[in-house]
């Protein structure tokens, strides 16, 4: 992929281009397409609260392992949307994890912590604008909600991944009710995860 500048930037990805820290040129190679950068964008996004508290409980828990596990995740989702400097603080922590260097990580995680939330403030102008879009689509009708959520319920017991993402995206499309939203958000965490019983657990509900 040849450099990327101002001119060249996908519309809808025109307001990433001052975030600091972050490569769209790196992104969109990782990822492959606009589409799926910024569902890994996203999911980075409202995931930082969450993956924090994991990784800093891990530790304080001393449970090495799993803290181990959850720096080499962050390794891979910071690299994924070109976070380079945060994708290698979380490298170093995942060898530290390895080593079962305690003092290096203790030395460091403050910082890599202080950059990781850091971002919730880096992404929110463009997070805010994108909910916004949302905000702005036709609304979805009780009909075809519920035959979206009907043709989930079929093709995930058979673990198709591209069919169920293909109906989640149509889905996107449309304003939904605030609890289909969150349902759907949902599915779609899963769903990154391969985790199909949850999935099949929020189906049911």
């Amino acid at each position: 992929m040849g450099s990327i500048t101002e001119g060249s930037l996908p519309t809808e990805l025109k307001g990433l281009s001052e975030v600091e820290g972050l490569s769209i040129e790196s992104g969109l190679k990782f990822c492959g397409s606009v589409r799926e950068f910024d569902k890994f964008l996203e999911a980075f996004y409202y995931d930082i609260d969450g993956k924090q508290a994991e990784l800093l409980d891990a530790f304080q828990n001393g449970d090495i392992e799993y803290f181990t596990i959850k720096a080499h995740a962050l390794k891979t989702s910071a690299r994924m949307i070109g976070a380079k400097q945060l994708s290698e603080m979380a490298l170093g922590l995942e060898m530290a994890g390895k080593a079962n260097d305690k003092g290096y990580i203790k030395a460091n995680l403050d910082d890599f912590i202080k950059l990781y939330v850091s971002y919730k403030t880096r992404l929110f102008p463009y997070m805010s604008w994108k909910q916004q879009q949302k905000a702005n689509k036709k609304p979805i009708s009780d009909e075809e909600l519920k035959e979206a959520f009907a043709a989930l319920k079929e093709v995930s017991p058979m673990m198709d991944y591209d069919a169920v993402e293909m109906i989640l995206e149509e889905l996107d499309k449309y304003k939904l009710p605030i609890q289909a939203q969150k349902r759907v958000a949902e599915i779609n965490k899963q769903l990154r995860r391969m985790d199909w019983d949850k999935i099949e657990i929020l189906l049911a509900e």
